[in-house]
């Protein structure tokens, strides 16, 4: 999972910074209860719970 690109299925607000649905990063990290630590594409980290995203297509 880690490496994957995934895509946002509703706006979320994390670390002070907003992302829009349909927004796309990169997971660099998994935690023990599924959530992930994301890289955006705009450059800033954020937190997403597992309703909060999908895999990316290609």
């Amino acid at each position: 999972m880690r490496g994957a690109r995934v895509t946002l299925t509703t706006d979320v607000e994390a670390l002070g910074t907003r992302h829009h649905t349909g927004d796309q990063g990169v997971v660099e990290e998994v935690h023990v209860d599924g959530d992930l630590t994301v890289r955006m594409d705009d450059g800033r980290r954020t937190f997403l719970g597992s309703e909060e995203w999908v895999i990316a297509s290609q």
